[in-house]
């Protein structure tokens, strides 16, 4: 009876360690091409095919794609045509068959054809692990005629297309993802990303508005100022860019006879280049009317900006975010010379801020404050440091103004000016969008 059962023994354990073996070739294949060592996953994928694998096939006939031997290439996906274990096999198959680079009589091909019941997404992960974010991008989209609630698949085609400067493409899948999805943390991160683009697409846009209002009651004034700055910009070449613009600054207890801001409004036309993404010249001239002298007159007024931001601000917060508080610090400084006052000014300002997701848009931040600001004339007014903290609020609106208490203490540095403790409670609206 042993002598009987023997040799099926043996026959077990020889078909067993076949198998074992074949199964550690696989291993070792999808290992290689992680170690840029192609030709030797590729060795061990051809060691495997035997296992009548279709995945093994396709991954070697991929890998021989990315290795430019287009022959052997397309000798797997025939084998797999002739002998398929099912149908979405065959259609993967063929699919793949028809990219213009393995199949030479297909000369007009140059995409994917999308076949019914395929999943894509294996494909799409393939060439984006090769670096090949084009073609991961193809099968991808792909994907979702099939599956358009696939969020994974849209979050990475919005990051394929942002890397691949296809702003408005990636803003379609993150605003979609953002929107429908039932995940938290993919919506949060589909909203944050959605916002950022934004802001880039406004920034590089041919035609875009950017507004900035800032406006709040003095307590030690007693007086209600305004500042409204605005910009119409018209892209003229890369990182130059030129339009109308308006700025007013203005407030409720100056007159001619006691004057407690210089209240002014003008118009007119800049020029504007980007040295870097946060340095930039600014030139402008246009009308003025200086409300409390009681006079107009052209004025000139050049300048240069420089502002950073150290950290990260989180943008958008789902309701069971892992992560709710983030720490940040801006930097601000212009240096300019305005014509209508005939006098040089420069001026930093520096916040350290602590951010409290709210939920959604919205925000609480305590924050620090430091400012400094000197002319050419030597002016009492003009030439003070200033230090304090505030609270800013932000409900839940992508675009909303932000509303800030904020006690403050004013040290002058020259004349007989005394020093000032105030209380600042008002609203700041920053806005920019394309046109």
């Amino acid at each position: 009876m042993l002598k009987r059962l023997l040799p099926l023994f043996l026959l077990f354990i020889l078909l067993f360690t076949s198998k074992v073996f074949s199964q550690s070739l696989a291993v070792s294949g999808y290992y290689s091409p992680k170690i840029v060592l192609k030709e030797k996953a590729a060795e061990f994928f051809g060691s495997n095919v035997y296992s009548n694998s279709d995945q093994v096939r396709f991954d070697l006939a991929y890998l021989y794609t990315d290795m430019k031997q287009l022959t052997k290439a397309r000798g797997q996906f025939e084998y797999v045509n002739r002998n398929p274990t099912s149908e979405k096999k065959i259609q993967q198959s063929k699919e793949s068959y028809t990219d213009n680079q393995l199949n030479p009589n297909n000369s007009n091909q140059t995409t994917p054809i999308y076949s019914p019941g395929v999943t894509y997404s294996d494909s799409g992960y393939y060439y984006l692990n090769q670096g090949n974010k084009t073609k991961a991008a193809q099968f991808f989209e792909l994907q979702l005629k099939d599956n358009p609630n696939d969020y994974k698949v849209r979050l990475q085609l919005g990051y394929i297309y942002y890397d691949l400067k296809k702003l408005n493409s990636a803003l379609t899948h993150f605003d979609y993802v953002g929107k429908h999805s039932d995940n938290e943390q993919d919506a949060e991160t589909a909203r944050s990303s959605a916002y950022v683009i934004r802001e880039e697409l406004a920034l590089t846009a041919p035609r875009s508005l950017d507004l900035y209002f800032y406006n709040y009651y003095d307590s030690y004034q007693k007086n209600y100022i305004a500042n409204l700055v605005m910009h119409v910009n018209f892209k003229i070449a890369d990182n130059f860019y030129g339009g109308p613009y308006l700025d007013l600054y203005t407030d409720t207890r100056s007159s001619p006879a006691l004057i407690y801001n210089d209240r002014f409004f003008e118009l007119g036309g800049f020029m504007r280049y980007s040295i870097l993404r946060n340095l930039f010249i600014e030139f402008r001239i246009g009308y003025t009317r200086q409300i409390d002298l009681d006079t107009s007159r052209i004025n000139i007024k050049p300048m240069i900006i420089y502002f950073t931001r150290f950290g990260d601000a989180k943008v958008y917060s789902a309701g069971k975010s892992s992560s709710k508080i983030s720490l940040y610090m801006d930097f601000y400084s212009a240096a300019m010379y305005d014509y209508k006052y005939d006098n040089a000014f420069l001026q930093a300002t520096m916040q350290q801020v602590l951010r409290f997701s709210t939920g959604g848009y919205s925000y609480i931040e305590p924050y620090l404050v430091e400012s400094a600001q000197f002319d050419s004339r030597r002016l009492d007014y003009n030439n003070y440091s200033e230090l304090g903290g505030g609270l800013r609020f932000k409900p839940n609106v992508m675009f909303f103004p932000v509303i800030f208490v904020e006690p403050t203490y004013k040290v002058y540095f020259y004349g007989n000016r005394e020093n000032s403790f105030q209380v600042k409670a008002g609203f700041m609206f920053n806005f920019r969008t394309k046109l």
